[in-house]
Formats: structure tokens, sequence, C-alpha cells
């Protein structure tokens, strides 16, 4: 007992020592099949996940998908959004949560999508379908900004992949 009172502190004391320090997670969202009227899918819509943290804060998270026109989920667009298929190099899918808008907002990210050469596009029906998924509340998808972002113009930072970079964070780049 007095072993696992003393294991506990411990663990105590290195989380408290651990809370400044700013960092970033990759990872991954996955929603498992998908329906749109009458049709269903068993397929798996994969989402890229970049996570800012100080400590153990989440202050911003973002989730992408590198769209393409040949998924069952691109069901989930309206025609108007599947035109902007047609206009991009690119187009990304992506969900934004932000704990603290003081620290990180969406305005940041929009921003930093701008210099990778990623103009913003409102997918109102991409994001219904997305928000109504049966996995949606596991992963507490209603607190996410769902936008479209269409790559037009080349990227500013001159990275090959994604590069985001937050104030106090290090530049965290991702391939799409």
């Amino acid at each position: 007992m007095k072993s696992l009172l003393i294991l506990c502190l411990l663990a105590l004391a290195g989380c408290a020592s651990y809370k400044t320090f700013n960092q970033t997670a990759e990872g991954q969202v996955i929603l498992r099949g998908g329906v749109k009227k009458t049709e269903s899918w068993p397929d798996s819509l994969i989402f890229k996940r970049m996570s800012w943290y100080q400590g153990i804060t989440l202050y911003f998270d973002a989730l992408f998908w590198k769209a393409d026109l040949d998924s069952p989920f691109a069901k989930w667009f309206s025609a108007d959004e599947k035109e902007f298929f047609t206009k991009c190099e690119h187009f990304l899918v992506t969900a934004g949560y932000s704990a603290d808008a003081s620290k990180i907002s969406h305005v940041n990210f929009r921003e930093q999508m701008k210099l990778n050469g990623y103009d913003d596009i409102v997918l109102n029906n991409f994001a219904s379908s997305m928000k109504s998924h049966p996995s949606a509340n596991e992963w507490r998808l209603q607190n996410y900004k769902i936008m479209g972002y269409c790559k037009r113009a080349p990227s500013r930072i001159g990275v090959k992949g994604l590069a985001i970079n937050f104030p106090s964070f290090e530049q965290f780049e991702v391939e799409l």
C-alpha cells in the first residue's frame, strides 16, 4: 500500500512539472462506414490529426482529409462543393477545435492554411453529414468547425507537405 502511494505521488509530481511544456502530437481519427439517403458503405474516412498542447491542456486540434472524388464519402458533398474539386490542385477537408481562442483560434489556423497556399471554402452539406455520423459523439465533432481548403497558390512556407506554425510551438509538418 505504501509503495502504491509513493508511486501515485511521483506520477502526480511528474504531471505537475510537465504542465508548462508546449508540445504537439499527431495521430488519426477514423469514421467507419457512411450513409447517404438509401446508400451505405463500409469504407473508413481516415483523418490525419494534429494537436497542440500546453502540458496536458489541448489548445487546438485539427483533422485533415485529402478529399478524393473516388471515395464513397465524396457523396456527402453537394454539387457546388464538388465543383471546387475541379479548380483545386489539392482539396482538403478539415475539422478544427479551438479550446481557447485567445491562445490559438480558427483565424490563426486559416492564416496558416493561406501561407500553405490554401483558400477556405464553406462545406455545409459535408459538415452536416460528418456531424451526423454515429462516431461524431465519440470524437465530440459537434465542437469542431468543418471547412474545406482548396490549394490554388504555391506555398509561401517552402515545404513539400503542409506546415502549421503557431506562436510558442515548433512548426508542425505533415505529408497529406
